[in-house]
């Protein structure tokens, strides 16, 4: 017959102090709710801990304390036994000089018991009424004196637990308690406030309204005197006078401590925003608002008349960006709490962010902005300003303009294919030396710049659900995404960045981005419904295999859609805008803004070099060509069957001559491949060739027609002309 578990334990690993420290983690695994049933060897048990908790040696105590809370865990009964000797036991131990992990484990233990007994009458009147008030008062004391920042931040969580569950208790340590919040919130220089113990600190202090503790309206006072520290040199608002802490003459020290005061304060009124209450309250929402718009006004422009410190002007530039970031932690939090209630700023916030965002700014910033106004968009109605989402799409675009390949790389790719066009010359347009390059540069080459591309993302999505755009740039956007999507497939993962599991989440991202736009209209949802099949089938990471399972209902979606069919039989913009014939002006004059080219543009750029009509010259200087997007040319109508004849010289006169395109389309073409910038392509060539139909050469065909066929058609109109014939 086998031995009972407690008396093995007892009998070997409990034999002694030092065995117990020894074998504490077989100990905690093997007991079990069965093992501390009723029986002989509990009472044995019990007073073994009792004794190792009375144990000299620290390392003892500590397993005693181990073993306590776990006993306590797993019984109740025992627990509400030997709760109040093991509790006095503990408490005596946080009031004397232990090693850490022995005070951290009787905090625990306490914080444990303490928490249990709020079902229990009896264990209430008996352990937590006389026991809490001393607990709260030993936890002020250790986060007041001791130095480590793991211990300090438990300390504050078990008190930031016994504020909310009995807050009458502690109604006389409140005052205790603020104080030495306000000792850490308060800020220090030049060494900042630790993270973990800033959020604890904040989390406690966002509780104290239990016991009649502060409100926001003293927090926003805090920001306010912060920033107009740091904005000492610029011209703007006055604010309230500064806070009474303490303050230092030596301007990097000064710059510090409003910064680091600003920060924690803007911690605090996030906490204060999240935490529970138990009525309703009301919350200054345009007070509030008009701090985070002060913030998100700041521009290096600015600065006052008079004398100005060079010193702690070059300091409080280069703080700046960090207002923007705090600007938009309390926009992301107050989003995120109040709902639409804030929409009424909506429209004000996007048109500030967008201008942002339209900066070269590093991907941590961009971040920031871009999680803001997914925030934003997410919790409350989208602006009724059809202007300002248009401008805000575009310029969430620009983060995306990495994923695209420049001309130099679908120029590698069609050399590297071996699919040129049969009659084709080969290119010798060389950029620089980057033909001999044998290794292509990471597209994504830190954290941060995944990071951007990923909210940019996120952003782009819930900025197409719900606001008005011009339909050029939705069309624009549809695009965009539609080559994202066939150009990841091609691109490996190392190729966009050092961590492969990048390609798998912004792969997944894309798709799904591109599945929503494609439910729109019965016309587009068949027209991407082999986008749709090929999403759900990619391989990456869970995201995408959570997308698999939901391919029944995708595919469900697509041939029965839930909404009324169209009544024109006219495809949507989103479909005919694939191709160039169907772009309009506006579409193109956007899509020359961002940098963007087709195929045809770069067609056109060759056929006016070509070498039948044009000597070419070789031309030292490199010059900027510009890329293309995977688009077919439009088909070519001609009033009757026309003969293409031998090549004719190119002094011969004409009978008459047939384009392709329209020449207002090659000056706009021209100045968009004059432009500065290097445009993007929106595809490999690669991935165009073997998707693409084959092309029409978009050239000056010279023709020859007969007099007849000329009497047949439609007779041609000379504009420029000046005759009256």
């Amino acid at each position: 017959m086998a031995s009972h578990p407690l008396k093995s334990l007892l009998q070997l690993q409990l034999a002694s102090d030092a065995s117990s420290v020894l074998h504490l983690s077989s100990v905690l695994s093997t007991l079990s709710e069965d093992s501390l049933s009723p029986s002989p060897h509990l009472q044995k048990w019990t007073s073994r801990v009792t004794s190792l908790i009375h144990s000299k040696n620290a390392g003892a105590r500590w397993a005693g304390i181990c073993i306590a809370y776990r006993t306590s865990s797993l019984s109740k009964s025992t627990m509400a036994e030997f709760a109040q000797s093991w509790a006095g036991l503990a408490l005596s131990i946080l009031t004397k000089p232990e090693p850490l992990p022995l005070l951290k484990a009787s905090i625990r233990y306490l914080r444990h018991v303490l928490s249990a007994a709020t079902d229990v009458p009896e264990l209430q009147r008996q352990l937590a009424t006389p026991t809490v008030p001393k607990f709260s008062q030993v936890l002020v004391s250790i986060v007041e004196k001791t130095a480590d920042y793991e211990l300090k931040a438990l300390a504050m969580d078990t008190l930031r637990d016994m504020v909310i569950l009995y807050p009458s208790l502690n109604r006389a340590s409140c005052s205790s308690i603020t104080n030495m919040c306000h000792q850490i919130l308060n800020g220090s220089a030049p060494q900042r406030t630790n993270k973990l113990l800033l959020h604890n600190a904040a989390g406690l202090y966002a509780v104290l309204h239990y016991t009649g503790g502060k409100s926001v309206d003293e927090t926003l006072q805090c920001l306010w005197a912060a920033s107009m520290g740091l904005r000492t040199t610029f011209t703007g608002k006055n604010g309230p006078p500064p806070s009474s802490g303490p303050t230092y003459d030596d301007p990097v020290l000064s710059v510090a401590l409003n910064l680091d005061r600003l920060q924690c304060s803007a911690e605090v009124l996030c906490s204060l925003l999240r935490t529970t209450v138990q009525r309703p309250v009301q919350v200054s929402i345009g007070r509030i608002m008009e701090f985070c718009l002060f913030l998100l006004a700041c521009t290096p422009d600015e600065e006052k008349e008079g004398h100005v410190d060079a010193t702690v002007r070059a300091l409080e530039l280069a703080v700046m960006p960090e207002l923007q970031s705090s600007a938009c932690d309390l926009l992301c939090c107050l989003a995120k709490t109040v709902q639409h209630r804030l929409t009424p700023y909506v429209s004000r916030l996007v048109v500030m962010i967008t201008y942002h965002l339209e900066q070269n700014l590093p991907p941590e910033r961009r971040c920031a902005l871009l999680q803001c106004i997914q925030a934003l968009l997410s919790n409350s109605f989208p602006p009724s300003s059809e202007l300002s989402s248009t401008r805000l799409v575009k310029a969430i675009m620009l983060s995306l303009m990495p994923l695209l390949s420049t001309q130099f790389d679908a120029h590698t790719d069609e050399m590297g294919s071996g699919q040129n066009k049969k009659g084709r010359k080969r290119r010798r347009d060389y950029e620089d030396d980057g033909v001999f390059k044998l290794s292509k540069d990471v597209i994504c080459s830190s954290t941060a710049e995944g990071k951007a591309i990923l909210c940019a993302l996120d952003a782009l999505q819930v900025t197409m659900r719900g606001a008005e755009l011009q339909s050029a740039i939705r069309s624009l956007a549809c695009r965009v995404m539609l080559s994202l999507s066939l150009s990841l497939t091609a691109m490996s993962r190392s190729s966009l960045s050092r961590d492969v599991h990048l390609h798998s989440l912004v792969h997944a991202k894309v798709n799904d981005v591109c599945l929503e736009l494609a439910r729109g209209t019965t016309s587009a949802m068949s027209k991407s419904l082999g986008l749709v099949l090929r999403s759900v089938v990619t391989q990456g990471n869970e995201h995408t295999m959570h997308t698999k399972l939901e391919l029944q209902q995708e595919v469900d979606l697509l041939l029965h859609p839930r909404g009324p069919p169209l009544v024109r039989p006219l495809p949507h913009v989103e479909a005919l805008s694939l191709f160039r014939a169907e772009e309009s002006n506006e579409e193109r004059a956007a899509r020359t803004s961002l940098a963007l080219a087709t195929t045809y543009d770069a067609n056109v750029m060759d056929d006016m070099v070509d070498p039948t009509i044009v000597t070419p010259t070789p031309d030292p200087a490199p010059r900027p060509v510009s890329t293309h997007l995977p688009m077919p040319t439009p088909k070519i109508t001609a009033p009757g069957p026309i003969s293409t004849p031998s090549p004719v010289p190119a002094n011969q006169k004409m009978t008459s001559s047939i384009t392709t395109a329209p020449t207002k389309d090659s000056a706009d073409i021209s100045s968009a491949i004059s432009s500065r910038q290097p445009t993007k392509s929106l595809l490999p060539s690669s991935i165009q060739m073997e998707l693409a139909p084959p092309m029409v050469e978009p050239r000056l065909i010279p023709m020859v027609v007969d007099d007849d066929e000329e009497e047949e058609g439609m007779p041609t109109l000379d504009m420029e002309s000046d005759s009256d014939g």
